[in-house]
């Protein structure tokens, strides 16, 4: 799935460049680096999930998005999770107060100017007070301390993936021109545990039961904005499958206003009416109506493109999914 799915990236035709506001002109090739910070899982049952899904990231980090191993940095949530993730990958480390600062300080010395940096949180979260407070070994830490220590990065991509628990608190503090914020959840509503970092991992690497990653926008080319509407549609289906109240609305700030929003809404497939079995006249009306039910909720509109600059999800147009990519519209 992953080969299928980087197929269709390198022949999609591209006539921008990595980001919408660069100039016009030769660049120089992006070398994209990436982060994954794990929380403490809690108990066995999250732990198994979040390790699989950091096991994944890990393949798809150099496989989709052309991350070269020694470009990628994992922090794993307790030790027998980084004994495990060791065998996928050779640096990992705990992810402690001091790793994650070590990683983001270290990473805004070392990137250039026209680099790419992706940074993917994952892990439970609680409120306290205005914080949002990420679970991990020893101190835990809140959006404050996450963007003091993420000021020195300044290259020309950066997209942070907030996908724990009230991560919409993250978006304001970490907002910067030509930076891209996405989280898994409004500010202040949503606490409970999150589907989003097991449904970015399972796109990314084609095991999603619902969707794939594709051209959903129809601009031509597999984008950032492409994996951020096919993650929230796979969160979405999963809500749905098992007819569970949706706790999670992921947002999107790419225009640097520190505000974001849910640019997956257009894009999100009708919900099935509910039916009365009553009101069927017999065995076959209530199949036809449950099949019309499922067509209908799998049909996902196509609104016009994001064309202004001043709008979430304008950004993330122009950053292309596979490094590749970037590498060729430059």
């Amino acid at each position: 799935m992953i080969v299928r799915l980087m197929s269709v990236a390198l022949v999609l035709v591209s006539a921008t460049v990595c980001m919408a506001d660069d100039a016009v002109g030769e660049k120089p090739s992006i070398q994209r680096r990436m982060l994954i910070c794990c929380g403490l899982p809690g108990d066995d049952d999250h732990r198994q999930k979040m390790t699989t899904a950091c096991q994944k990231l890990i393949l798809a980090s150099q496989s989709v998005l052309g991350v070269e191993p020694g470009d990628l940095r994992v922090l794993a949530g307790d030790q027998q999770m980084v004994d495990t993730l060791s065998s996928d990958h050779s640096a990992v480390q705990l992810c402690q107060r001091e790793t994650i600062q070590s990683e983001l300080e270290q990473a805004g010395k070392q990137l250039g100017p026209n680099d790419g940096y992706w940074v993917i949180l994952i892990g439970h979260a609680h409120p306290y007070g205005v914080e949002s407070q990420l679970n991990i070994a020893g101190p835990d830490i809140n959006q404050q301390d996450f963007a003091r220590w993420t000021d020195a990065i300044r290259c020309r991509e950066q997209v942070y993936w907030m996908t724990q628990p009230i991560s919409g608190f993250w978006i304001k503090p970490l907002a910067r021109e030509g930076r891209i914020v996405i989280s898994a959840t409004e500010a202040d509503l949503e606490f409970t545990g999150t589907e989003m970092p097991y449904a970015l991992a399972d796109v990314m690497t084609g095991d999603a039961e619902n969707q794939v990653l594709e051209d959903i926008d129809g601009d031509s080319v597999l984008s950032l904005l492409d994996l951020y509407l096919a993650t929230n549609l796979e969160v979405a289906s999963r809500f749905r499958a098992i007819d569970r109240l949706q706790t999670e609305h992921g947002q999107l700030d790419d225009n640097g206003d520190g505000r974001g929003s849910e640019v997956q809404e257009p894009y999100l497939p009708a919900k099935p009416e509910e039916t009365d079995d009553e009101e069927a006249d017999d065995e076959d009306a209530e199949a036809e109506d449950a099949e019309a039910q499922v067509k209908d909720a799998t049909v996902i509109t196509k609104p016009a493109l994001i064309e202004s600059r001043n709008l979430d999800g304008y950004r993330s147009r122009f950053v292309p999914v596979s490094a590749a990519q970037a590498t060729d519209s430059n």
